[in-house]
């Protein structure tokens, strides 16, 4: 399928190089509308929304953000978070005029196994945008693991 000018002006932002050394797509080749579509619909069959998956992402950075760059249990202990924060804001790609700060926060399990590691930007794209980044980016979050982790702590 065949990009329209507009999806392709958002493609070349998440390109290496513009918003981000590392880029968000990865080697994901797909037209940005299929990768989109084919997270989307997984949420949408797991029951969920990526509203909801999003405002649970902004909620764990919230907490970490408490904990001063130490672990923060959370859900009774069945997980933790810690935030390691950065200098700056990075726009969204979407142009949406959002920005968010550079962190990188870590969820653990009770094992202090990472169990997901996520940027505040990837809670604003996966809410707003439903990108959860293209397949091989380094913070791409697959959908099937973002909801085990929701279901773990939410059910």
């Amino acid at each position: 399928m065949k990009e329209n000018p507009a999806s392709k002006t958002i493609r070349d932002r998440l390109e290496p190089g513009a918003l981000s050394v590392e880029g968000f797509l990865g080697h994901d080749d797909r037209p940005l509308a299929d990768i989109i579509a084919a997270d989307t619909g997984e949420v949408e069959a797991a029951g969920l929304t990526v509203e909801q998956l999003g405002a649970f992402l902004e909620s764990l950075h919230e907490a970490a953000d408490s904990g001063w760059e130490g672990r923060v249990p959370l859900f009774d202990g069945r997980i933790r978070v810690r935030v390691t924060e950065t200098l700056g804001q990075t726009p969204c790609p979407f142009a949406c005029g959002a920005h968010s700060h550079k962190a990188v926060v870590e969820v653990f399990d009770d094992k202090e196994q990472v169990l997901l590691r996520f940027t505040p930007l990837d809670a604003h794209l996966i809410r707003n945008h439903g990108f959860f980044e293209g397949k091989g980016a380094p913070y791409r979050i697959a959908p099937a693991e973002l909801i085990e982790l929701y279901r773990l702590c939410m059910e």
